[in-house]
């Protein structure tokens, strides 16, 4: 809210709203396209994108792990002449608010841009999202420098598509699959009284099936190598695009991947049920036994450090529950294991004071259970190796009792053609004490897993 910019606490008042937002559950802080171009204070001049009165709230939504998502100038035809030789008249014509051409009001395009680079690069540790590619798709060479040079700074392709595949396709392909981590997919369809499909104008209103060609068109032109076609927002200029062929890997972390690794700290947390059986049994790593029939799979498929994708590595884990014992089985794909042998077979490998020596210095499975959600520092963890390896402890951080002993058991298999390694569970009730769990019961969980050989720690 920039009601009272001139006063001297706005900026106090406004991390204080970053802070309300987060509290509430907010991901991110979206600033329109406002800066520089509609927004004034009392003496009428316009509010600057790099102004520093805003850096405190950069700064905090920093802290608070919550990515900008701003809107920074417009389209370089914004700026040319507002008659019929402006190659986007069809869009400015239905638009005279989106015409900045006149240097008495409004500033040069780039100095925007130049702007909001000064304000990335004095705060390295907030992510900001520059939309409709980095506000700049006119200039493919700038968006690749800017991208290589603050590495705090993404770009998303919303309603930028027609203007991105003016340019050379295989130039564009270049571009994304160098920064192909730091690129969202977006479209700028919105739903309002009527569809918009990237843009719009007076022309009538679109309709479902319009809708899906818009779409259908994103697809083509992200996948396929086709040259020469018809762009999905005509308003937005009258010429044809070529497409530039993604590989599928890159393609999910475009359409997908990257989002949730820029979003997970904000993901409600996953749910994974565990269902009930009748009838116990002595585990084995066979886990197309009738009893694991039915349970609900959850995969492990994340990094801890970041939530980025491990798709080659995800792992599939299955739940059962008795009136005695819980269970857990792991289905875990790897290229090489790397493991303590022989293994121990007695008492448990660990030493706190001594980094790779414990059981969870190699390749492990693990899960830590809370089955108090009033007392979220007080839980249980349960290892084991693909050698069966495994140890137990309970933990009332920051204490840890090694010698606790839960009575748990596993059981393993590896399938070196397959390149999987499987582990079944089976941990007692009792070792939370007189506990009796009943269908409907909520305790905390984390499902976790070492991969050596690819360095990678995911849950």
């Amino acid at each position: 809210d920039y009601t009272g910019w001139d006063q001297p606490d706005w900026s106090e008042r406004a991390v204080k709203q970053i802070e309300e937002g987060h509290r509430l559950g907010a991901a991110g802080l979206k600033e329109f396209k406002r800066l520089g171009l509609y927004l004034k204070d009392g003496a009428g001049q316009l509010i600057r994108v790099d102004d520093p009165k805003l850096d405190p709230v950069w700064r905090r939504c920093g802290e608070l792990g919550m990515p900008v998502s701003i809107h920074v100038a417009d389209p370089k035809a914004f700026w040319a002449p507002y008659d019929e030789s402006n190659e986007r008249w069809a869009e400015l014509r239905d638009h005279k608010s989106w015409w900045f051409g006149d240097p008495s009001k409004f500033p040069p395009w780039k100095d925007l841009l130049g702007a909001l680079d000064r304000v990335i690069e004095r705060h390295p540790e907030t992510t900001f999202v520059c939309v409709h590619f980095a506000n700049n798709a006119e200039e493919l060479d700038w968006v690749d420098a800017a991208l290589s040079r603050r590495p705090n700074m993404m770009a998303d392709l919303a309603a930028r598509i027609p203007e991105i595949g003016r340019h050379d396709p295989d130039a564009v392909r270049r571009v994304f699959l160098k920064h192909q981590d730091r690129i969202l997919f977006g479209t700028d369809f919105m739903v309002y009284d009527r569809l918009i499909l990237g843009s719009s104008g007076n022309e009538l209103p679109p309709t479902d099936d319009d809708a899906a060609v818009f779409f259908e068109k994103h697809w083509r032109w992200l996948e396929t190598r086709d040259r020469d076609w018809k762009h999905m927002t005509p308003i937005q200029g009258d010429w044809t695009i070529s497409s530039i062929g993604l590989p599928a890997s890159v393609l999910r972390k475009i359409y997908f991947d990257n989002a949730r690794k820029l979003l997970a700290r904000s993901l409600p947390t996953p749910v994974v049920r565990a269902r009930h059986i009748a009838t116990d049994f002595i585990p084995t790593a066979d886990l197309g036994q009738d009893a694991w029939q039915g349970a609900d799979p959850v995969w492990i498929d994340r990094a801890t450090q970041d939530g980025g994708a491990l798709a080659g590595l995800s792992t599939t884990v299955r739940m059962l529950w008795s009136d005695r014992y819980l269970y857990l089985g792991y289905e875990c794909p790897y290229t090489e294991l790397t493991v303590f042998d022989p293994p121990m077979k007695e008492g448990k490998r660990y030493n706190m004071d001594q980094k790779g020596v414990s059981l969870w210095d190699r390749d492990v499975v693990e899960t830590f259970i809370n089955a108090d959600p009033e007392e979220v520092r007080h839980y249980a963890e349960f290892q084991a190796a693909p050698t069966n390896e495994r140890l137990d402890l309970m933990l009332r951080l920051p204490d840890r009792d090694f010698a606790w002993k839960s009575g748990f058991e596993s059981a393993v298999t590896v399938d070196s053609t397959a390149k999987i390694w499987r582990c079944v569970m089976r941990i007692p009730l009792s070792a939370w004490g007189d506990v009796s769990p009943r269908a409907g019961d909520r305790w905390r969980l984390n499902l976790f897993r070492c991969d050596y050989a690819h360095n990678v720690f995911m849950a």
